[in-house]
């Protein structure tokens, strides 16, 4: 007989949720088959696998030893972690972390998440860190994987959420979905911004370029509504640091919209139309500050005192992040009297107090 008590780190879940993870060689027939016949009981009585599972809970399994190993997968996984990454995420990229959640800094080039390249992604790469922490193990792992939450363009720095527990996983996926936390981004951009745009548009997609285009009405059944709002911190003629709240995510949608309104973002490629005004500004900025990559980050999440369950830490909070250290260079640069006198880059960039579920 094997018991099995329940963590924080597991609670939230369905009982067949969670039997499916302990023993993931079992069918769920079989398991549901076992269950009716207490072969499996939770706190000591019949269950049907529909129960929430909470920490403390006791799961007993009344199987030999032998077709536990076989159920668990025991019998051939190996008792250590495999290498994740080569390169784990140093301390100074851990901006925020309580028990269910981190938000980690994505620097550019890195991707959130692995895709058919196989290349090193922030996701192994925060999970390696936390497997040398000690904090993740071949056992923890059967029964919960950490991950990230949302993703960001592979060349955006900026913050990124992982969950450590399911319970994590779970609010921030409701509170993402329901656009609860305000979500703020800095950005360069080209030109002199004269005011504030609440842009509502329709983006669509073009899967052969990886491109989108942004219009006033929907091309098609596939164009998505978008919602951005920027706003003028400070400009000369050449260059205007602006806020952004993002009350959509799509890929793409601030480079995009900004270059709708006539203000691509500082150093993007793909974004900038070539032939223009623009593109010889691209090259005064190149040859000043060597730009090798569009000046746009995720900067802040601001939350509301109500938050979904597994996000009580941050009820409240204003969580921010790391300014790039080009972006930074270029900011000084251009606004050495107006950025300089605070005491970092940092405090220049303000953003609004904790903002409620979004108009």
């Amino acid at each position: 007989m094997k018991e099995i008590r329940v963590t924080s780190k597991e609670a939230g879940q369905r009982l067949n949720k969670f039997l499916g993870r302990i023993m993931p060689e079992a069918g769920t027939g079989f398991l549901y088959k076992m269950l009716r016949k207490k072969n499996i009981t939770l706190n000591e009585g019949k269950a049907d696998g529909s129960e929430i599972v909470r920490e403390g809970d006791v799961v007993k399994v009344f199987f030999s030893d032998e077709t536990f190993a076989k159920m668990s997968g025991q019998a051939s996984a190996p008792s250590a972690i495999g290498l994740m990454a080569l390169h784990p995420v140093g301390e100074e990229q851990i901006v925020y972390e309580d028990d269910t959640l981190m938000a980690v800094y994505k620097p550019a080039g890195v991707l959130s998440q692995q895709d058919d390249s196989r290349a090193e992604s922030l996701n192994e790469q925060v999970l390696q860190y936390l497997i040398n922490r000690g904090d993740v193990t071949a056992e923890s792992m059967r029964i919960f994987k950490p991950g990230i939450c949302n993703r960001l363009d592979r060349n955006t720095a900026g913050i990124v959420w992982f969950a450590k527990t399911l319970q994590g996983a779970q609010g921030m996926a409701t509170a993402l979905r329901d656009r609860i936390p305000g979500k703020y981004y800095f950005a360069l951009l080209m030109g002199n911004l004269e005011k504030e745009y609440d842009a509502h548009c329709y983006l669509t997609k073009n899967e052969e370029t990886n491109t989108v285009k942004i219009t006033n009405e929907p091309l098609s059944d596939k164009s998505e509504a978008v919602h951005t709002k920027v706003t003028l911190v400070i400009a000369n003629r050449r260059v205007t640091l602006a806020r952004i709240r993002l009350y959509t995510g799509k890929s793409h949608q601030i480079r995009s919209v900004c270059k709708y309104l006539g203000y691509p973002v500082l150093g993007d490629p793909k974004y900038t139309p070539e032939g223009t005004e623009l593109t010889k500004l691209l090259s005064y900025f190149r040859a000043k500050y060597h730009v090798h990559g569009q000046q746009l980050f995720a900067y802040a999440y601001t939350f509301p005192e109500t938050v979904p369950e597994g996000l009580s830490e941050l009820a409240g909070e204003t969580i921010t992040g790391i300014v790039p250290d080009e972006f930074a260079e270029i900011l000084l640069g251009e606004f050495p009297k107006e950025v300089s006198g605070k005491e970092d880059v940092d405090g220049y960039l303000e953003i609004p107090g904790p903002a409620g579920l979004p108009v």
